[in-house]
């Protein structure tokens, strides 16, 4: 290669890194994904955080509530019962390939209930290393907060975008450093998860429910098919 040839070769490499250090507070940034639920006046279709489901098939619901508060979504959950109707959790992007949050039934009587403005309660008990959570609330904000109050978690999947509800309740798992190894719900010391009740009771109730307790391991990493998981 010649110098006039190598020449030319520099200049165009120092022409095309350029743009990365003039303004590339304008050139880099991420955007957000929309909610994977999406409504008009007559249907919601679901869709996951890829875009696609595996079978390419859509999924529906007749409606969609958005709790922000234990009680709400227990009365959501009651609402679905006295409605006689289907419903699934979706969580804030959906992070799922399998169908786990897609009624089985008929669309007209198929009901969201999602997570995504759940996510207001992060208790940090620094006396006993426990941290209680909607389950609303992201993995991101999690480990943000205990961050701040000087701690850390024991483990944790890839993917900080998920919620705590869902990565226990679909038994995600990653990375750990310590205890009991990296699947997320083997960590967990108590659960609250909302069921349907009688009518004395609501049509729907909260179990609070511990380790010795015969159904925590079941409630745990349940698919969704439990009940609605609620604080964690």
């Amino acid at each position: 290669m010649d110098n006039t040839t190598y020449w030319i070769w520099w200049v165009l490499g120092i022409i095309h890194i350029l743009p990365l250090f003039i303004g590339s507070n304008h050139l880099i940034h991420s955007i957000t994904p929309q909610s994977p639920i999406q409504c008009n006046q007559t249907i919601c279709t679901l869709q996951n955080s890829y875009g696609t489901w595996n079978d390419r098939k859509n999924c529906y619901a007749l409606n969609v509530t958005y709790p922000t508060t234990e009680e709400q979504l227990r009365l959501a959950v009651s609402y679905v019962v006295q409605n006689n109707l289907t419903a699934k959790i979706v969580t804030k992007f959906s992070h799922t390939i399998p169908k786990l949050s897609c009624p089985q039934q008929n669309n007209n009587h198929a009901y969201f209930i999602s997570t995504e403005k759940y996510d207001t309660e992060i208790q940090i008990d620094a006396t006993n290393l426990t941290v209680t959570v909607d389950s609303g609330v992201k993995l991101r904000q999690l480990i943000d907060e205990v961050e701040k109050n000087g701690f850390s978690l024991v483990a944790a999947p890839y993917w900080e975008g998920v919620t705590i509800g869902g990565v226990i309740s679909t038994g995600s798992h990653g990375s750990s450093w310590w205890g009991k190894g990296g699947a997320f719900h083997d960590h967990v010391f108590g659960i609250s998860i909302i069921v349907p009740g009688s009518k004395s009771e609501g049509y729907a109730k909260v179990l609070r429910l511990e380790s010795h307790d015969p159904l925590f391991n079941a409630a745990k990493v349940s698919l969704g098919v439990l009940g609605a998981i609620s604080k964690v």
